[in-house]
């Protein structure tokens, strides 16, 4: 399967200036674990919750002060959006990643994957699987 199905949801993307305490509000309405940072419309960086938590509340520095740029991891491990789930899922494992932007040409975000997203889709297969393998089966009398 091709990983343009996981580019259905709206991209969540900030700048590199935006400071934390906004980056986390757009994260709490989406209801999202990260965000892409974004200049120009190309990608640049990505933003965890797990970044908030040990960059800016671990090293006790101000939300409203610190901008995504202070803090991001720059130049993230991305997939071109024509690749499929394994090739996915080779970069996660090797790059020990949970979240990954999905990209056209190098820099243009046209979604991101999750670790989670991948949880459901495989759950959602092996479903399938199973049903089609349930209905091949003889029954028997009761």
């Amino acid at each position: 399967m091709s990983l343009r199905n996981f580019c259905r949801k709206p991209l969540i993307s900030v700048s590199p200036e935006t400071n934390i305490t906004e980056a986390c509000r757009l994260m709490e309405q989406n209801n999202v674990g990260c965000v892409v940072v974004e200049t120009s419309g190309k990608l640049c960086g990505i933003l965890t919750d797990r970044d908030i938590a040990l960059r800016v509340a671990g090293a006790e520095k101000e939300p409203g002060k610190t901008t995504v740029r202070e803090i991001m991891t720059p130049d993230p491990i991305r997939v071109f959006a024509d690749r499929d789930i394994q090739h996915l899922t080779s970069l996660m494992r090797t790059y020990h990643v949970r979240r990954v932007p999905i990209v056209e040409g190098f820099d243009t975000t046209v979604g991101i994957v999750t670790l989670d997203d991948l949880m459901a889709q495989v759950g959602s297969e092996i479903s399938e699987i199973s049903r089609a393998i349930a209905e091949d089966l003889p029954q028997e009398n009761a």
